[in-house]
Order: structure tokens, then sequence, then C-alpha cells
């Protein structure tokens, strides 16, 4: 059996009705937090007031940061982490989906390390960050039990990642309450954003007996879920809520491959829903694997249940398009002219290349840009 270490420091509460949890549970580990969130979705679905009442409630002060956008930047990370200081804050509660918390992570780390942010990019590992609590308003990062906070660099048109355990919330409430309002394109996106978490996961080089058990129950149940969840069917969406944090649990033992690496350009140049990237590339990930006989993608297909490598990706086209998920770029507005800016991107993201199972040269991934563009 392959060696490995594993560490999860969240506390989990898990549950509709958990929210209710949240300011006593956040009282053990400050007294002054910054609340991190979205620039609408908190405010206008009235969660925002909630949480702020519930951890005032419980003696925290609580200071409001809503100003972080979709694929957070380094200069918003800057800016909450300005007020944050100016506040004398000494705990970081994150609201929203993968985007606030991410931000809240980078946020967390300048308050407590006084550095930059680009002098602690990946590969270096961060040592300390103030404590931070994970609230998710979307089934899909995991980012609420992971390490990883992926930030934009605006200019450089980049994702860069922070990583290190500090960064790991210290507690997560993930009540499927919250999710009442998700959209079904949003269900969706982050859906396919936790399924390629789990399936990437499993076919990772630093993939561990202990993170399989994670991916393959991740993406058992998100494959039997992600419909009705787009739907709207609540106990579907508490089932996808789940299932995202354990692939979460799975991809901070093995990382993600290709299909993380090669969406990258789709949100950088084109503000493609990260998600919706994965969804679109994964399925064209698969294929290429597939017709250079990847056991270990055959091997998933078995312990799911489907026997063959070709018939789990048919599933996972049909879940795709039942949900409303294109399989071409040219449906994402990326143009063919593109492709070897693509392929050059792609490769800058060695972090995520190193771990994919088969090695890639640029022609194996323009072979799969191609396809995609092609269907």
């Amino acid at each position: 059996m392959k060696p490995f270490a594993f560490n999860l420091r969240t506390r989990i509460v898990f549950g509709r009705g958990s929210l209710t949890r949240l300011g006593v549970e956040a009282a053990r580990l400050g007294d002054r937090c910054l609340l991190v969130t979205g620039r609408s979705f908190a405010r206008r679905s009235g969660y925002l007031k909630t949480v702020v009442e519930m951890l005032e409630e419980a003696g925290l002060k609580a200071v409001v940061f809503d100003n972080v956008e979709p694929n957070p930047s380094t200069e918003t990370v800057y800016k909450g982490a300005e007020e944050g200081l100016k506040n004398a804050c000494n705990l970081v509660v994150a609201l929203g989906g993968g985007s606030a918390m991410d931000a809240a992570k980078g946020i967390a780390f300048l308050l407590k390390s006084k550095t930059r942010l680009e002098e602690n990019f990946a590969p270096k590992e961060v040592a300390e960050a103030l404590p931070i609590v994970a609230v998710p308003t979307t089934c899909g990062t995991g980012s609420e039990v992971t390490k990883y906070a992926v930030l934009t660099s605006v200019w450089r048109k980049r994702k860069e990642v922070l990583i290190g355990d500090p960064l790991t919330p210290s507690l997560a409430i993930a009540d499927a309450n919250l999710l009442n309002s998700l959209s079904k394109e949003l269900t969706a996106y982050t859906g396919f954003d936790a399924f390629s978490h789990a399936l990437e996961a499993y076919l990772s080089k630093e993939s561990t007996p202990f993170s399989d058990f994670f991916a393959l129950e991740a993406a058992r149940i998100i494959l039997g879920n992600i419909v009705e969840a787009a739907k709207g069917v609540a106990e579907a969406r508490e089932n996808m809520l789940y299932a995202s944090m354990l692939a979460g649990v799975a991809i901070n033992c093995a990382g993600t491959v290709a299909v993380h690496g090669m969406g990258y350009y789709l949100t950088n140049y084109h503000g493609v829903h990260h998600g919706l990237a994965n969804g679109v590339l994964l399925p064209h990930v698969l294929r290429f694997e597939l017709d250079r006989g990847l056991d270990r993608l055959e091997d998933a297909a078995v312990k799911l249940g489907f026997g063959k490598g070709i018939s789990l990706v048919e599933k996972i086209e049909e879940a795709a398009q039942r949900t409303g998920v294109p399989r071409s770029l040219l449906k994402l507005g990326v143009k063919p002219s593109e492709l070897d800016a693509m392929v050059v991107d792609a490769l800058s993201y060695g972090r995520n290349l190193d771990k994919h199972p088969n090695p890639l040269t640029p022609g194996d991934i323009k072979k799969i840009y191609v396809r995609a563009f092609g269907e």
C-alpha cells in the first residue's frame, strides 16, 4: 500500500439548520471577526444580516468585507486585509462559494504573516494564518476543508495558489438550506467542479488509498444527484454539498491534474465559471486518456459500477447535457485562433500537469483542445 500522511484540521458541523451553531462555534476561535463575502448574494438573500446577528449575539464584533468578486484578485485580498488590520480582527469568517473562501484564506494569511502574497505562492507553503471559519453557499469547491487558496493575478492573467495547512478552515458550517436559492446553472457548474476534484484526485499520481476512498464516494454521490440537484431537489442538493466536501478532502491529499490546468485559460481570458470550464473539458481529457489505455480510469469506472471507462465518460457527458453544460469550447466564446496561446498557458500550470497520470506533451494538450472545439 502506498504510504500517506493526512491531517484534517477542520471541525465540521453538517446538516440543515446548522447555521444556528455559527455564533457559539466561532466564539471559541476569536472575538473580532472579518466577515468576507461576495458583492450581492449574501446581502440579497438576507444571509449576510442573519450571520452578522448570529455572530454579534455570541459576543463577536463583526466587520463586513463584501467586495469579493468571482475568481478573487490579489488586489481584493489586499483590500480585505487592510480592513481586517484596521479593525484588529483575530478571526476570519467566509460566507459564500469558493471565491469568498479563497479570498478569506488569503486575507487570514496576510493578517497573521504581515508579508506579501507574491512572495508566498506555491510551491512555497505558508506557515501561518488567522483562524478561518467557512460557511459554503454552493456545492462545488470543497474549500471549507482544503489547504488551498486560488487567487487571480489580474495583470498577469494567471491563477496563483497559496497552499499550507494553516489555510485549512478551523470550522466549517455546512447547511444545505443556504443552497435553496442557488440557480440551476450554478448548481451544475459548482457540481462539475466537485466532480472534477473527485475524479482528478483519483487519477492523480499523488493519490493514496485514503484519498481514493473520499474521491470515489464523492464521484458516486455526485453522478447520482447532480441532475436532480440542478432541478432544485432539496435532498439532492444536500447530497451534493456533502460530496463536495468529500472531494475537497480528496484534493487536499492528491491535488488536481490536467483538467484544472487546461481550464484556467478559459476563466482568466474569457470569464468562464471555473466549474463550467472543468465540466466542458473533463470528458475530452478522459476520452483522450481512454485512447491511451489509462488503467486507472478503467479502474475508477469498475469501482463506480460502470464496468468500462467509456460507460463512465458517457454518463458524465449525459449529466452535462441534462444540466446545460456544453460540449464545445465554441459555445463559451473561445476561438480556434487562440489554440496556441491556450497550449502555452496550460503548460505553465506544472503543479497540475506534474500530477497527471500520464505525461502530456504540448501536442497532446493541443489534441485535447482541438477535440473540445470540434463538438
